[in-house]
């Protein structure tokens, strides 16, 4: 096997690489403390399950970040799970020993400035057996966030092949119709983020999920996206459509202050 044109010693490609066959999770330390850490563990679990992996024990990645959170106490941290190493051949070996990894980037501030947003030209395909997973095959992200540099916009929404929204390019919707908070289903794509969840369950209980098409959203009177990293950041407008409320719901406003003066568990 050659790298950069040098010869390796070994044969085996981890199977992460080769197929895309694993999940990964992003998670942020904030002040030394892990955000949401019980829905980012119990992600990875879930996902581990899903896709018939093994998932490394919690001690050890405990270590890890317990390190990472001495070393550097605002950062984010992203934990990767494969296959492991496999040779050519898309069936995985009955010994499913997973490998895993950790990385570190630096934390961005939160910018909560009203977004342009417009419609994905990239659509997604429906696949419910993986629908929810953060897996490793992230193509379709890749392909959106080229789509929305070369359409100089601040975000865009994405539908799925039936016309139906799913997500942005790597945040969670939320709107508001006048009378009801809304999220698209994820039943037959998308990411179930962990932002998401949590604004959910302490925010925006009654939120429902909800088929709905680029048009529906248009008759939104305020909205805003979410995830881990970047925090929920408000929606000002939709294609050639100003929003009535384009700042986001106080609610969220407030809760999530409170998460950045770290005055919630982690």
């Amino acid at each position: 096997m050659w790298i950069n044109g040098q010869r390796l010693s070994h044969t085996q490609l981890d199977r992460g690489l080769q197929f895309g066959d694993g999940h990964f999770t992003t998670l942020v330390i904030r002040a030394g403390r892990l955000q949401f850490w019980e829905r980012h563990w119990q992600r990875l679990l879930s996902a581990s399950q899903r896709l018939y992996l093994e998932h490394p024990p919690l001690a050890e990645v405990m270590a890890i970040l317990t390190a990472i959170s001495a070393e550097t106490p605002d950062c984010v941290v992203k934990i990767i799970i494969t296959r492991g190493f496999g040779e050519r051949g898309y069936a995985p070996s009955k010994q499913r020993h997973a490998q895993w990894y950790v990385t570190t980037a630096p934390l961005p501030q939160w910018n909560p400035r009203p977004l342009t947003v417009e419609l994905a030209q990239y659509q997604l395909a429906r696949q419910p057996a993986l629908a929810g997973l953060k897996t490793l095959n992230r193509l379709d992200q890749v392909l959106l966030s080229h789509e929305r540099q070369q359409r100089g916009v601040d975000e865009l929404l994405v539908t799925d092949t039936e016309q139906q929204l799913v997500e942005a390019t790597s945040s969670n919707l939320f709107w508001y119709d006048g009378q009801q908070w809304r999220f698209p289903c994820l039943k037959q794509a998308g990411i179930a983020g962990i932002m998401q969840a949590e604004i959910q369950a302490q925010v925006l209980p009654h939120a429902l999920p909800t088929y709905a098409t680029w048009s529906d959203l248009l008759m939104a009177e305020q909205a805003f996206i979410c995830n881990t990293v970047l925090g929920p950041r408000p929606i000002g407008q939709l294609g050639h459509k100003k929003l009535h409320q384009q700042g986001l719901p106080e609610a969220v406003q407030q809760w999530y202050l409170n998460v950045l003066s770290n005055s919630l568990p982690g």
